[in-house]
């Protein structure tokens, strides 16, 4: 069924002129309260106005909005560095849209986005949700994603080896003669979070060493997470005497419930996080980490945005990876 202006007026209980306003901009001024519900309506309806679009591109702003879920952790203000610098070099102004892991303001960032006329988006995903991806596809704005894969949405991307990451750094604890490896995921199913679980599982397989459902604690993303998890996992029976954790912001989490349980690090236990963030290196004992070139990533994913911009077609969909390496500091020690 096509949906028209006429449709989303009715279900905004507005007039078809104030939808055009909200869309297309215009002298009446309109009311926030009034711009959400039509905005609102469009979202529902899944209402795409292929003539404004057509207008949107030939009038687009210079205007680039970066979508991501969490300004406090220093993983994402490295890559909204590198984003926002090549961003510059090319004429374009970066909006920041930080969600806080919310699906609505995620949602409603996208919204804001469309009418705004912006010429793309660099898209961090909040959450696991496919409705964003069907937000932004619906209304046609080229788009990046980076750190992470969209399930059955084909997005370009810029994603580090997260794979690589999570073998390299539970092989390097098995190479140190643990055993018993802790990992510590995230709960929903980011593609970057099952990659890490996968490395971290097929070098348990390669080890021959059995999996212990009862060591892979699922947090969340922040240091809370982390303390809370490794407080669980201590808990096991036997205990592990290593983790690897989803990202170092976790991994700093751990090291203080290891501290308040009175083992030690790295003569009792070793800790491996992954991203590489700057109070890695200042931790205490500095960070054992996989590190994932930041910047980079977010340089390489305007790079690839302007090519979307700029109308160049693809054979495949474009996925741009980015290395890894593992960084031996003093959390980790052969196992005494």
């Amino acid at each position: 069924m096509v949906v028209t202006r006429d449709d989303v007026a009715r279900k905004a209980g507005v007039s078809p002129s104030t939808v055009s306003y909200v869309i297309n901009g215009g002298p009446r001024p309109v009311s926030e309260a009034t711009r959400e519900k039509v905005l609102r309506a469009i979202a529902e309806l899944g209402y795409r106005p292929n003539a404004v679009a057509r207008s949107l591109r030939r009038q687009r702003t210079s205007i680039l909005g970066l979508i991501i879920p969490d300004i406090i952790n220093p993983y994402f203000a490295q890559v909204a560095q590198g984003i926002e610098a090549a961003a510059f070099e090319r004429d374009f102004t970066v909006v920041f849209c930080h969600t806080n892991y919310n699906l609505h303001q995620e949602l409603t960032y996208i919204d804001h986005l469309f009418v705004e006329r912006a010429a793309g988006v660099i898209w961090i995903p909040a959450t696991g949700d496919p409705a964003p991806a069907q937000k932004l596809m619906q209304y046609g704005i080229p788009t990046v994603v980076v750190d992470r894969e969209i399930e059955k949405v084909s997005f370009p991307s810029v994603v580090a080896d997260n794979f690589r990451g999570g073998y390299l750094a539970t092989q390097y604890l098995i190479s140190l003669g643990h055993e018993r490896i802790a990992c510590i995921v995230r709960p929903v199913r980011l593609s970057h979070s099952q990659d890490r679980l996968q490395g971290y599982l097929k070098a348990l397989e390669d080890n021959h060493l059995p999996v212990d459902e009862r060591l892979i604690a699922s947090g969340g993303y922040r240091l809370e997470n982390g303390y809370q998890s490794m407080q669980e996992l201590l808990s096991v029976d036997p205990p592990p005497t290593a983790v690897f954790t989803y990202n170092d912001i976790m991994a700093i989490g751990a090291l203080r419930a290891l501290k308040e349980k009175g083992v030690r690090v790295p003569q009792d236990f070793s800790v491996v996080g992954f991203d590489d963030i700057p109070e890695a290196a200042y931790s205490c004992p500095a960070l054992t980490t996989v590190r994932q070139e930041k910047y980079e990533m977010g340089a390489q994913s305007v790079a690839l945005l302007q090519r979307l911009i700029n109308g160049e077609t693809f054979d495949e969909v474009p996925k741009v990876a980015v290395g890894v390496e593992l960084v031996i500091r003093e959390s980790t020690r052969p196992r005494p």
